[in-house]
């Protein structure tokens, strides 16, 4: 069960389960961005505003808005979003209005991070594999944005082909989420310390979280 309460969450805990609880537990997010039970449905290919909660959840009436609630009950600042499956690290604080970092910022920001037009560098660096997977992934984007928005011919003209050189045009078609494959929707954010602690960068770093993905 989830209370909202002046911005922030409680969660009821069952009693045979209490006894178990230690000050080295483990930290966890917001139940709603919490796997393997996240309560929402969530293409990274869309903006935010296009997550929707199942019909059996308690919040299957409610928007992305409901969202707006810290990540944390500690309400960070500044967190660093991290995956085995991507190979970047992109930083989030507060968006405008908010003081903390939310369940919202979360899922805005990765999305937005992940629309940038993937660059030459990175393509340079995908192996056969990962490359022939990044132009299916971008044929199968391509596509539905052809069914749901109807014929473009430029979309169409453009769309690549499995290869392993570069596609050749100058629009900046295969875009960030394109490296996930088909492992596109959200499945939440966990703590890893065996997987952060191999992650290069010093000094003072932000608290991390590892991101979770499953299929489509």
């Amino acid at each position: 069960m989830i209370q909202r309460m002046h911005g922030s969450y409680v969660t009821t805990i069952p009693h045979n389960e209490q006894c178990h609880q230690t000050s080295t537990a483990p930290k966890r997010p917001h139940p709603f961005l919490a796997p393997p039970s996240v309560p929402l449905i969530y293409d990274l290919r869309y903006p935010p505003t296009s997550l929707r909660f199942p019909s059996s959840s308690s919040f299957a009436a409610c928007g992305y808005k409901i969202l707006r609630v810290p990540l944390t009950p500690e309400g960070p600042r500044r967190i660093r979003l991290i995956s085995p499956d991507f190979p970047w690290a992109f930083d989030i604080g507060p968006s405008a209005g908010e003081e903390v970092v939310t369940c919202l910022d979360v899922l805005s920001t990765l999305h937005a991070e992940l629309q940038h037009p993937l660059t030459d560098m990175e393509w340079g660096a995908a192996g056969d594999e990962k490359r022939a997977s990044l132009i299916r992934a971008c044929d199968r984007r391509l596509w539905i944005q052809l069914a749901l928005h109807g014929g473009s011919n430029s979309v169409a003209r453009t769309r690549p082909t499995v290869s392993f050189e570069r596609p050749a045009q100058r629009e900046p078609l295969l875009l960030r989420v394109d490296w996930l494959g088909s492992g596109v929707a959200f499945m939440g954010l966990v703590k890893d310390e065996t997987f952060t602690r191999f992650v290069p960068g010093g000094g003072d770093r932000p608290e991390m979280w590892v991101v979770k993905f499953r299929r489509l």
